[in-house]
């Protein structure tokens, strides 16, 4: 099958991002605003209440200054941990909300849904708040979200990447840069991947458009889940590739996959 023309995935970004705000703005007004997790009472300014608030966020020890992953308390970190002290990635850091597991994981499964923009979007700000420090002393240009193939992007309303990379763009007041990264390889589902399988599907699997040059960029690279940093690792070679000088990964979650084995 032919890939559509630039055009033809214009006038398709178009409808899929009207479909997405008239859908909310549709249920916002049939159902008012309340809990996305427990169905409270309408809420004000927030998509959680306090008891799901934390359940997301439940409390770890440290997170590893590398990837993330949850680790001991007073451990240091800055070289990596046990999941990625033996990696090479092409990535300098990643920043994520915490361990994809229990209500976090939940939650961020349910955003991946017609109708899970919002969980998606909530999740982010819960992200921003909890490591706005980090956040704000990182000199990057610009927001670029990891992308899906078009082949499925055709029948997904919206892609868990671009939501977390947008709120980011929108609440930091940095520029979202979403064509900056392509991705003419069709992978399979990661999750049904094993971790040399993952390394070999990404392989090569993004590009930046012909032409463009992001010499001397420090790009804030953005997924919902990085567990192994095979996806985020090839897609910070094709930006390196393009001139870029630096990436920092956010993500959501840190998923551990087994422990003890290389990260995929």
């Amino acid at each position: 099958m032919a890939s559509p023309t630039l055009g033809d995935r214009q006038i398709w970004e178009v409808f899929r991002r009207g479909a997405v705000a008239a859908g909310a703005a549709g249920w916002d007004f049939l159902f008012p605003p309340s809990c996305l997790l427990c169905a409270a009472e309408p809420l004000v300014e927030t998509n959680f209440c306090d008891a799901c608030r934390q359940e997301v966020t439940a409390p770890v020890d440290q997170l590893c200054q590398r990837c993330s992953a949850p680790v001991g308390p007073n451990l240091n970190t800055q070289r990596g941990c046990v999941y990625c002290r033996e990696e090479r990635f092409a990535f300098r850091r990643v920043l994520a909300l915490g361990p994809y597991e229990s209500t976090l994981r939940r939650t961020i499964l349910t955003g991946k849904t017609a109708h899970g923009a919002p969980h998606i979007s909530a999740l982010t700000d819960m992200l921003i708040d909890s490591r706005l420090p980090e956040l704000l002393v990182e000199p990057f240009d610009a927001i670029v979200p990891v992308p899906h193939h078009w082949q499925r992007r055709f029948w997904q309303l919206h892609a868990a990447s671009e939501t977390v990379a947008e709120r980011l763009a929108s609440r930091l007041r940095r520029r979202y840069a979403p064509h900056i990264l392509r991705k003419p390889k069709a992978t399979p589902l990661q999750s049904s991947s094993t971790p040399s399988e993952r390394r070999k599907q990404q392989r090569g699997a993004f590009t930046t458009p012909e032409g463009c040059r992001l010499d001397g960029l420090r790009l804030l690279l953005v997924d919902d889940v990085l567990t192994t940093g095979a996806t985020a690792h090839a897609a910070t070679q094709a930006l390196i590739a393009a001139g870029a000088a630096d990436v920092l990964v956010v993500v959501l979650a840190r998923g551990l996959g087994h422990r003890g084995s290389k990260l995929h």
